[in-house]
């Protein structure tokens, strides 16, 4: 019973000092209109679950034996390769299903993708550079979100249930941004808590991988490669293929909220329960 009480204080200090400062900074210098209106604040807000984690880890003087910064077990390239290869993939089967179920008229060879190859080019040559300047980033939020908070809820639940609990706080950490329209736009339907509801069902299935990247390898590095190459790809290449060469949108189906969830949600949902079916497999295993 001690041993729980002092993790739920421990995930408690945690929550606070990571979301503190990002909703005092995210209302702040927001210009309400989905942007944020300071560069140095926009460009901090990722990195406050790694700092939350490390003056958590100095208050309670837990140290950072367990923090999974090792670069991984043996043999874990392929895990690495997986943290790169799903998210290019992501965007290229969302871009098939969209054109298959969402457009109304024209085909997948009709998109910017395909007949603006010079534009598609430049994307993923400049992606590297880019990456660069966004690798602190993914490396901020998950040595919070799986290096820290995942596993000290996997000391009071199973792990198919922290990984839910971890992707509900990890959503709703982004509520400033999605008050005012940063991560899905304003012009829908419910907004902004058709938003929230997007965001959860989204972070609960990528947390799925990413904790399964982190448990297969004991290291937060695939998954914040994961995070890092995720947040280049799924705008950059799905947006060529939901526009015309010439850069006027394809007529969809459904209003332009619903064309990203329905078209890129379901891969995220499939490869985040199989991601679930796989660790309960290896936990039965072990």
């Amino acid at each position: 019973m001690q041993s729980k009480k002092k993790t739920l204080l421990r995930i408690a200090l945690y929550i606070v000092l990571a979301y503190l400062p990002v909703y005092v900074l995210g209302f702040a210098f927001s210009d309400k209109e989905g942007g944020v209106t300071s560069a140095l604040a926009g460009n901090s807000l990722m990195l406050f679950p790694a700092i939350a984690v490390i003056i958590t880890r100095l208050i309670t003087k837990e140290g950072f034996k367990d923090a999974l910064l090792g670069t991984g077990r043996r043999k874990s390239g392929k895990y690495y390769a997986a943290a790169v290869i799903f998210p290019v993939l992501l965007p290229l089967v969302s871009g098939l299903i969209l054109h298959l179920f969402i457009v109304k008229s024209g085909s997948i060879g009709d998109s910017a993708f395909c007949d603006n190859g010079m534009l598609t080019a430049a994307l993923l040559l400049t992606a590297p550079a880019t990456g660069l300047a966004m690798a602190a980033h993914g490396f901020g939020e998950e040595l919070g979100w799986r290096g820290y908070l995942t596993p000290k809820l996997e000391e009071l639940m199973p792990t198919p249930l922290a990984i839910v609990v971890t992707g509900i706080i990890w959503a709703l950490w982004h509520g400033p941004l999605l008050a005012y329209g940063y991560d899905f736009g304003r012009d829908y339907d419910f907004f902004p808590y058709g938003g929230f509801i997007a965001m959860i069902v989204m972070c609960i299935a990528l947390s799925a991988f990413l904790t399964w990247l982190t448990k297969r390898t004991d290291s937060v590095y695939p998954a914040a490669l994961c995070h890092m190459v995720l947040d280049l790809t799924l705008t950059s290449e799905f947006s060529l293929f939901a526009a015309r060469a010439d850069g006027t949108p394809f007529e969809y189906r459904v209003s332009e909220f619903w064309v990203l969830i329905l078209s890129t949600f379901p891969v995220m949902i499939v490869c985040g329960m199989v991601c679930i079916v796989l660790l309960r497999k290896k936990r039965i295993n072990d």
